[in-house]
Order: C-alpha cells, then sequence, then structure tokens
C-alpha cells in the first residue's frame, strides 16, 4: 500500500508541475517598463489638394526586430467606419522583406492619386515581431483639405 502511494504522490507531482509549465509558458510575457514601441509616423498630418507626396515612418523604439514589406493600404473614413480606397484595391506590391533593428528607423514615399478627395484618411501598415511571430497593425492618421 505504501509503495502505491509513493508512485501515485509521484506522478501527482509530476502532473502539477508539467501544469504549471505549460501555464507559464501560455502566459503573456512581463512587459518592460523601458522597452518602447513600434511607431508609424507620417511627415504630414493635412494635405491640401494639391499636395500629392507623404512619408510615412517605422520607428522601432522596441528591442525586438521587427519585419514588414512593402505593403500598405489607406483608407478613408465614411460613416464613422474605415474603408479601404478604391485606388489601393489594384496596387501592385514588390515582394520583399526588411528588417528593423531595435532602435532604427525606415522611411517611405507615399503618392496620392490627383483627384483625391478632401476627409479623413489613415495609412495602416503590418509589421511582424520576429522574437515573437506577433503581428502589429500600425496606423496613422492624415487630412485632406481643400
Amino acid at each position: 500500500m505504501g509503495m502505491k502511494l509513493l508512485v501515485y504522490g509521484g506522478l501527482a507531482a509530476v502532473v502539477l508541475t508539467a501544469g504549471l509549465l505549460v501555464v507559464l509558458f501560455f502566459l503573456p510575457l512581463p512587459r518592460d517598463e523601458r522597452d518602447g514601441e513600434v511607431l508609424l509616423t507620417l511627415s504630414k498630418t493635412e494635405l491640401y489638394r494639391d499636395e500629392r507626396t507623404l512619408t510615412y515612418t517605422i520607428v522601432n523604439d522596441s528591442r525586438y526586430v521587427v519585419s514588414f514589406g512593402e505593403p500598405y493600404d489607406i483608407q478613408i473614413k465614411k460613416n464613422g467606419e474605415w474603408v479601404s480606397v478604391e485606388w489601393m484595391k489594384d496596387r501592385v506590391w514588390i515582394l520583399i522583406l526588411y528588417m528593423l533593428e531595435p532602435g532604427q528607423v525606415f522611411s517611405r514615399k507615399v503618392e496620392l492619386p490627383q483627384d483625391v478627395e478632401t476627409g479623413t484618411y489613415r495609412l495602416v501598415k503590418e509589421v511582424m515581431v520576429e522574437a515573437t511571430g506577433e503581428k502589429m497593425v500600425l496606423t496613422a492618421e492624415f487630412e485632406v483639405v481643400s
């Protein structure tokens, strides 16, 4: 009887330890207060209708490498909802992967069409944190005014 109790006790300890390890594995890692963010900024937040170019910048202020490609989306706010603009739907992108190290900055110019309408827009860019595989959707708003 004593041997069975010892075996069951040992198995229970193994199961509890394995269970604790599984729980710890799936818990999110604590965020370091000193760890920054990955930010998307724009060179202008207000464009007049005759202006067609702005520059977006991704700032990697985190401690991880982030990756991304060329694609981005531009959306317009219609009736309180963000909708992709028609002129972005047929866009063709080159297949390339950028790796942005901690502390690095990446910039790219964006050309808007001649007939862009007035309104509130946002640029949407997806990046991935290489260490975790976490995908992040970055956005930055701008206005096109008459």
